[in-house]
């Protein structure tokens, strides 16, 4: 018979999520760097932050966009780390909920786009008043709220299920919740630069699951894969 592991995969997949899985914490972090300032957190505030200066909020959700975009699809691949059963289901939800949660967030971003422009095309008055519409639709509060949910929840289950396993440590399941969440308040205290720095350690998490699936496609470890996927006699 043969190895019909589920977890298998090529290195060139394995390389290509790994890459990913370090490229989108910088990609967050670059968003959240470029994002515009807001006077407060009322929605003519937000709309005036992005209309400020179109070509930096265009650049800041291009980021944004892209981080989660690649934090989606490269989520499937922690999968292959995982040997044993122990933590499987786990590490399983996590993935689908990284993966939900993070599309979510990268769709929520074409408002940005909007937003940025109405003000030019239609005033500002009207611009706001179409932001406030928008986002007081049932709909889009579900939306919204369940793409922040999953982006900060969904991968605390995914390093769980990952230390449950032994691929990392206990540790790091909390601290895939804190990015997106104590760096802008560092970020809102010390200054951007700072904040940006503390996000990024607080994306390390993400580095080592990228680390260890680049460690995947060693060499070493590719032929003792092959070895064991040969067929049993």
């Amino acid at each position: 018979m043969t190895n019909t592991d589920p977890t298998s995969t090529s290195p060139a997949i394995r390389g290509g999520a790994g890459a990913a899985f370090l490229a989108a914490p910088l990609l967050l972090v670059g968003g959240a760097l470029t994002s515009p300032p807001q006077a407060d957190a009322s929605p003519a505030a937000y709309v005036d932050s992005l209309a400020a200066d179109p070509g930096l909020s265009i650049l800041s959700a291009s980021l944004f966009h892209y981080g989660w975009l690649l934090l989606a699809v490269a989520a499937p691949a922690a999968l292959t780390l995982l040997r044993g059963p122990r933590g499987r289901a786990l590490t399983a939800l996590g993935v689908l909920g990284t993966m939900i949660g993070a599309i979510q967030m990268s769709g929520l971003l074409f408002a940005d786009w909007m937003n940025a422009f109405a003000p030019g095309a239609a005033g500002r008055d009207a611009a706001v008043g179409l932001f406030t519409q928008v986002n007081s639709d049932p709909a889009m509060g579900v939306w919204l709220q369940s793409g922040i949910v999953l982006g900060l929840a969904a991968p605390v289950l995914l390093m769980a299920g990952l230390a449950r396993n032994g691929v990392v440590g206990w540790w790091a399941a909390p601290v895939a919740a804190l990015p997106m969440v104590v760096g802008p308040m560092v970020g809102g205290l010390a200054g951007a630069a700072v904040g940006a720095v503390v996000m990024l350690a607080l994306y390390a998490p993400l580095v080592l699951v990228g680390a260890r699936l680049l460690r995947r496609t060693a060499a070493d470890v590719t032929t003792a894969e092959t070895t064991v996927a040969l067929p049993v006699r």
